[in-house]
């Protein structure tokens, strides 16, 4: 037998003419094809660029999740967490990797940042909190190995830090947020999957001025007018806003101010706080239609949503009830509704269809509330045929044979491309090696979901690419009806 080296080690060849077993030499490698080769407590695996026995920890690799796992945002919190689940359910019965189970524990924020950070403090077994965030917190030996998963912005931008400071990987995030998340090498425990913000809202603009009928940006220097953004009043909403702006300024004229573009909103996780918003924004159509030089000309606007979908739903069935109710605003206006993915965007479906599903204008016309309200996605469509989410739908049948949800499917998602940098690791495992795997081993990886995922160590953002998805009017969703990415720009699907 060769050793690790690829040498013949003396005392196995004497072995084999002896007709005797091996002696067990602690610290020894010795070069393998696969785990039969091994003992029953090792694995073969990569070691110094050879592959060699290993011997296996047994333990389980704990990961914690933090999200909204009750109150009106909890749809999120429960979706992300099941879709993790249906992959690491077979995975685990399958053998985990090198041996080890990969085990979840949850905990709910209830969109809080406090009770986020208090939460997160409590999954690394923080025993004493250090104010220096330039040294680590005095932690016990209970701590998760990694944070997978976690969901929202404001409760993100309290746990980032916490696990940064403490050298823990924070690893596929549900946010597009840019501040700790996408900031090349300043966070460098953070790990995301999914496109950013400001990659989903950069789609949206192109979408409305080169792709969509009938345009809603034809005259670059002014048309910002007919673009409102109905944004959550928190570092959430902030970070959609900005990218709406930047995407203008990049993709078709210069603003004439950071403000140009407006802006209304309601408060975190209070519904009521909507209503305001609404008629702020009835406001701002009347005054789009008096300000247009041709009064017989129907005006198409893009409402850009920074949203949950509890509060999204509550505005776009006021203000199309306000629209309706209006003959002016019914007959002149054409608004295409367009929520970022952290809206939960099947929760939004549901909610939109639920009774009363339509309404009807002082025109006396019918309409659905679903109508023209688009979602972006950060995952393809989840009844695509693409390998990997085949596999998505199997898992979930196995699981709770439940529906299937694009927010269950990033989730699914996040914990594939997490175990696979596991078993790249190999089966000696600690932060450091496993920061070191994600920044130069993960190079066009090919889960099966149409496109490629790649770290480096200055992008810890795996995917570029947003789908377009269209609510129907039974609150299920129809094939994307497009495909951007930040090489190529948007394609029809």
């Amino acid at each position: 037998m060769k050793n690790s080296l690829g040498y013949v080690s003396w005392w196995s060849a004497a072995v084999v003419l002896l007709g005797c077993s091996s002696p067990e030499l602690e610290g020894t490698n010795f070069s393998c094809s696969s785990n039969a080769d091994c003992s029953s407590s090792e694995v073969c695996a990569r070691l110094n660029d050879v592959m060699a026995c290993q011997a296996v920890d047994p333990s389980p690799i704990r990961i914690g999740m933090i999200g909204p796992l009750q109150g009106p945002s909890e749809d999120l919190g429960k979706e992300m967490s099941r879709g993790m689940e249906a992959f690491l359910e077979p995975f685990n019965s399958a053998g985990g990797v090198y041996g080890r189970r990969v085990e979840l524990e949850k905990r709910n924020d209830n969109y809080d940042p406090d009770t986020a950070r208090a939460m997160v403090r409590e999954l690394l077994d923080v025993q004493e909190v250090v104010e220096d965030m330039n040294r680590e917190d005095v932690r016990g030996s209970g701590s998760v190995f990694a944070l997978v998963g976690n969901v929202g912005t404001p409760t993100m931008l309290a746990t980032a830090p916490v696990a940064t400071k403490n050298k823990v990987v924070f690893f596929g995030p549900f946010t597009g947020a840019q501040a700790y998340l996408r900031d090349d090498t300043n966070s460098p425990y953070v790990y995301n999957y999914r496109a950013g913000y400001a990659n989903e809202t950069a789609a949206m603009i192109e979408y409305i001025a080169g792709l969509r009928i009938p345009r809603i940006v034809n005259n670059p220097a002014t048309d910002y007018q007919r673009i409102l953004v109905f944004a959550q009043k928190d570092s959430y909403g902030d970070a959609g806003y900005d990218g709406v702006r930047n995407a203008y300024n990049d993709q078709v004229a210069p603003l004439p101010d950071e403000n140009a573009i407006r802006r209304v909103g309601y408060l975190r996780e209070d519904v009521n706080s909507v209503d305001p918003a609404v008629i702020e924004a009835g406001d701002f159509l009347t005054a789009l239609l008096a300000s247009s030089p041709d009064q017989s000309v129907r005006e198409s606007v893009a409402v850009i949503m920074i949203d949950t979908y509890l509060p999204g739903n509550r505005f776009i069935r006021k203000l199309k009830d306000l629209i309706g109710a209006d003959p002016v605003l019914t007959a002149r206006l054409d608004v295409l509704f367009m929520n970022v993915s952290f809206v939960g965007s099947d929760s939004l479906a549901e909610a939109l269809v639920a009774t009363p599903e339509v309404y009807t204008d002082s025109m006396g016309a019918t309409h659905r509330y679903a109508d023209d309200v688009m979602v972006t996605q950060v995952v393809p469509y989840y009844g695509s045929q693409a390998a990997g989410v085949a596999q998505y739908r199997e898992a979930i049948e196995r699981l709770d044979n439940g529906k299937f949800t694009y927010t269950s499917l990033e989730g699914y998602v996040v914990a594939r491309l997490f175990t696979e940098a596991l078993r790249l690791n190999g089966p000696t495992l600690t932060t450091e090696t496993f920061v070191q795997t994600l920044d130069h081993q993960i190079k066009q990886l090919d889960i099966g979901i149409g496109t490629e995922l790649t770290f480096s160590p200055t992008e810890h953002q795996a995917c570029y690419t947003v789908w377009g998805s269209q609510i129907g009017a039974d609150g299920t969703f129809s094939e994307v009806p497009f495909i951007w990415n930040r090489d190529t720009g948007i394609e029809t699907n």
